[in-house]
C-alpha cells in the first residue's frame, strides 16, 4: 500500500464521519471520491501528489462530463477538505489546493431576514388547521432557539444529547467540535409536541441504512420548505422563511440572552 495514500486516508475520514453521525458529510465525501477515481482511472494516489494543477484538471474533466457548477464545487471542496485535514494531522504541508480553479465559492450576499415583528406574528399565528405548517414553524423556531442549528444537524440530534439545561451535539460539518447550546423551556415545549420511541429527538431518521436515512431527511426538509412558503402567505410576511436564515436571525436578534424571550 502506498504511504500516505489519499484514498485510504479519505475512507478513514468517511468511516469517522459515519461513526460520529455525520451521514450527509460521509455521503458527499463518498460521491466526490467515486468521481475522483473515475477521473484518475486508478485508486491509488499519494497525498503529496495532490496539487493545484491536478485540481484544475479535475475541474476541466468535470465540465466535459456535464457536471453542474454546484456539483463541481462540492467535489473539489471535498477533495480539498481531506487534504486540509491531513495538513492539521501534520502529514502534508499547507497548500492552497484550489488555487486556479474557476468554480470558487460565490461572494456571499446579505440575506433578507424577517423582522422581529414578523417573527412574532409567525410564532403566534393560528395554524391549528394545518399539521404541516405547525410542524414547519416548530422546526424553524427550534433551530433559532438553538443558536441557529442547521436542519441536517437538527435531524441527527439524539435524546441523549440533552443533559439538564444543555444540548450538546456533533455537527455534520467535518472538523467542527461538538457544539453545546442552552436547552430552554421553549425548546422543551416544541420537543414535547413530537414524542416517539426513536433515539432521535425528532424522528426524521427511521433506518440505520445511510442512503435511506439521507432520503428521509431530504423528504422532511422539502416538506418543511413547502410549508414555510404557505406560512409566508398566511402571515403576510415580506420574506419567505427558510431554514437557511435561522443562524443569521439568531445572530442578529440575540447576544447572550435566550432568544425565546425576544421572539
Amino acid at each position: 500500500m502506498m504511504k500516505n495514500d489519499f484514498f485510504t486516508y479519505s475512507r478513514r475520514k468517511i468511516e469517522k464521519d459515519k461513526e460520529e453521525g455525520r451521514f450527509d458529510a460521509a455521503h458527499n465525501r463518498e460521491m466526490a471520491l467515486r468521481c475522483f477515481i473515475n477521473f484518475l482511472g486508478k485508486e491509488e494516489l499519494s497525498l503529496n501528489e495532490l496539487t493545484p494543477g491536478l485540481m484544475v484538471n479535475f475541474e476541466e474533466w468535470l465540465k466535459t462530463k456535464g457536471r453542474k457548477q454546484s456539483t463541481a464545487r462540492l467535489y473539489l471542496y471535498q477533495i480539498s477538505s481531506v487534504y486540509n485535514i491531513a495538513v492539521k494531522d501534520g502529514i502534508v504541508p499547507k497548500l492552497k489546493l484550489l488555487k486556479g480553479v474557476s468554480v470558487a465559492l460565490p461572494a456571499k450576499k446579505e440575506r433578507e431576514l424577517l423582522s422581529i415583528d414578523e417573527l412574532r406574528r409567525m410564532r403566534y399565528a393560528d395554524l391549528s388547521d394545518s399539521k404541516s405548517m405547525t410542524f414547519a414553524r416548530d422546526m424553524f423556531f427550534f433551530c433559532i432557539y438553538g443558536r441557529g442549528i442547521s436542519f441536517t444537524d437538527l435531524s441527527n440530534i439524539k435524546k441523549t444529547d440533552i443533559k439538564g439545561f444543555s444540548l450538546t451535539y456533533t455537527s455534520q460539518i467535518p472538523g467542527l467540535p461538538r457544539i453545546t447550546v442552552q436547552w430552554d423551556a421553549a425548546m422543551q415545549e416544541i420537543a414535547d409536541r413530537y414524542p416517539s420511541d426513536s433515539e432521535y429527538l425528532f424522528p426524521f431518521i427511521k433506518s440505520d441504512d445511510m442512503q435511506i436515512a439521507d432520503r428521509d431527511v431530504k423528504r422532511v426538509r422539502e416538506n418543511v420548505k413547502r410549508a414555510l412558503k404557505r406560512i409566508a402567505t398566511r402571515c403576510n410576511l415580506s420574506v419567505v422563511p427558510s431554514m437557511c436564515m435561522v443562524k443569521d436571525i439568531y445572530q442578529r436578534a440575540i447576544d447572550g440572552v435566550s432568544v425565546s424571550k425576544i421572539i
